[in-house]
């Protein structure tokens, strides 16, 4: 992925304590970034960043807020998905030795950085975040009696499809046990089983 230089946080300059810093994220942050994102249509979510700087660490807070356009697993149609979710994330300043080699291995909610470094680039963790945020599942929302507000029309399109293809799998079946090579055998195996 390629980076750009309004996610970099210069945090040796920063007083320790807690730092706020607040991202517009929209469909051209993907492509800035180099990342792939076809299946989002639109993109408008706000990313708020704590950064509580201490001596040895940085304890980072991601508040993803916002929407993305996406079609519907369902029915196919586009529709307007909430975002909100939070996460945590430790950044641990190590002087780099060959001792340290085996202990500065990232795990997950811990990442470790060289103390040489200046910056640290937030891109990388806000998109991985925005897509941790999206459900697996893309489904509109019920309405407020529990019904789905699917497109009508392309459920209706799609039962009708599917009931076609069942009848095509019945038929397909029954045309297939009855063309079977094999019927003829049971035949002949009763006629020499009576000689």
């Amino acid at each position: 992925m390629r980076y750009h230089r309004e996610f970099e946080i210069a945090y040796v300059g920063l007083k320790n304590g807690v730092h706020t810093y607040n991202y517009e994220i929209g469909k051209p942050f993907f492509e800035l970034i180099g990342a792939e994102a076809e299946d989002l249509e639109a993109v408008n979510v706000q990313a708020t960043v704590t950064l509580d700087k201490h001596p040895d660490f940085l304890a980072l807070k991601f508040d993803i807020n916002g929407s993305v356009d996406v079609a519907c697993d369902r029915c196919g149609e586009i529709f307007t998905l909430p975002l909100w979710d939070e996460f945590d994330l430790i950044v641990k300043l190590r002087d780099h030795t060959m001792e340290d080699e085996d202990e500065t291995e990232d795990d997950g909610d811990i990442v470790f950085l060289s103390k040489n470094e200046t910056v640290i680039d937030l891109s990388e963790w806000i998109y991985e975040f925005i897509l941790l945020s999206i459900p697996m599942q893309r489904i509109h929302p019920d309405d407020a009696e529990g019904n789905t507000t699917c497109n009508k029309d392309n459920l209706a399109l799609l039962d009708k499809m599917s009931q076609q293809q069942a009848e095509e799998d019945e038929e397909a079946a029954k045309e297939q046990q009855k063309n079977n090579i094999w019927k003829g055998l049971d035949a002949f195996k009763n006629n020499n089983n009576q000689n």
